[in-house]
């Protein structure tokens, strides 16, 4: 999965003829149709190529590796919503992404990323913590995907064995010395699932098995700001609430025990809360958006926000996800020339702002046309200052 080392490390790569392909892709049962549509690509960038002064046989050994992928039966039933490669002389990388694309080539002194930036800033990412007292399984999501994520190095497996782990170090320490064990009819076991002294002492284990359950997922979600459902029998989440301390748990919930549930099953069901999630969000966008252009705070002008996203003002910026603006970018005058035609030299300035923006700190959102808080431009803005 492309992560933020892995894109840095693309767009911080510069040449003469840096090849990026994305195409959309099936998850199984479609291979002809994306081997069709690699081959459709790889003749575009092998067009694109040439029009940089190769010939046919110089970039067709340019792109030799993605040509070898084309007759590879198995690599085309191991693939997902969508593909992308980043091809330069003597580097080739692929990614097998959840995300859905239009097809787009791009060949030019730098990778093209645009496409990929919903893997990095979250627009249908979320996370799915299956929680009973017999097990704890955590889950990464999209839209169209979701991906278990190993975390048995940071909670406890379940809540026998978190109690064990606890008598253990109490036994230890009674033989050393440093305490001492009244009345121990098989330790702390005895005691939970409400067996001991009663509910009170039952929602007190909860609360201490949650809370170990909610340290580890923060040493790993500790800078995360995707969602995250709960899937747990209805009279859990009330007290796994009281101990989380992650601030974009959902409070809409997958209700009943998730221990029969099968990834695709849960997934099925949380995608619906999320989605609810990132609707809800996308209105509130848009009301950020209006109330900002009455501050004059705002821009749908391209001219405007792309000089703007490339020196780091655009604190928010929502880009029409199907649409291309070529041009160029004079650093000395700090302003766009649009080109009406794709030329050798253009760079694709829509992706330009989006990237910036994002490398720079900024919310970056791509949307459907009809999405956009102002939908008669391709690039709305809301600025920092």
């Amino acid at each position: 999965m492309l992560n933020e080392k892995k894109f840095k490390e693309l767009f911080q790569r510069s040449g003469e003829h840096l090849v990026s392909i994305f195409i959309p892709t099936y998850r199984a049962n479609h291979a002809q149709e994306d081997r069709l549509r690699l081959k459709n690509a790889l003749k575009e960038a092998s067009k694109q190529l040439e029009e940089r002064g190769m010939s046919k046989q110089e970039a067709h050994s340019y792109l030799e590796e993605a040509f070898q992928l084309v007759e590879n039966e198995h690599f085309f039933s191991n693939l997902s919503d969508g593909l992308c490669f980043f091809i330069d002389q003597g580097y080739f990388h692929y990614e097998v992404l959840p995300v859905n694309f239009n097809p787009y080539v791009y060949t030019g002194e730098q990778f093209y990323l645009r496409p990929a930036l919903p893997i990095l800033t979250g627009q249908s990412r979320f996370f799915l913590l299956a929680l009973s007292q017999n097990e704890v399984r955590f889950f990464e999501g999209h839209q169209h995907s979701i991906t278990p994520v190993k975390i048995d190095d940071l909670v406890p497996a379940n809540m026998k064995e978190l109690f064990e782990m606890s008598d253990v170090k109490e036994h230890l320490q009674h033989h050393s010395g440093q305490g001492s064990r009244q009345g121990r009819q098989g330790g702390r076991e005895a005691m939970y699932h409400g067996q001991g002294s009663g509910k009170d002492d039952q929602a007190e284990d909860l609360k201490k098995y949650f809370k170990e359950i909610d340290n580890g997922l923060m040493e790993m979600l500790h800078d995360e700001k995707s969602p995250m459902v709960v899937a747990a029998v209805d009279y859990l989440l009330p007290i796994y609430k009281e101990v989380n301390t992650y601030p974009h748990l959902l409070d809409e919930h997958i209700s009943g025990n998730p221990e029969a549930e099968g990834p695709a099953e849960l997934h099925e069901k949380a995608w619906p809360i999320v989605g609810r999630y990132y609707k809800k969000q996308q209105e509130v966008d848009k009301t950020s958006f209006q109330q900002a252009m009455a501050q004059d705070k705002a821009s749908a002008d391209v001219h405007e926000i792309i000089p703007a996203a490339i020196n780091g003002r655009v604190k928010v910026l929502y880009v029409n996800k199907d649409y291309h603006t070529y041009g160029q970018f004079d650093e000395k005058k700090n302003a766009i020339t649009i080109h009406e035609q794709r030329r050798t030299d253009s760079s694709e300035l829509l992706g330009i702002a989006a990237i910036q923006t994002y490398l720079q700190g900024g919310l970056v959102q791509l949307l459907e046309r009809t999405e956009m808080p102002l939908p008669t431009a391709n690039l709305n803005a809301i600025f920092r200052y």
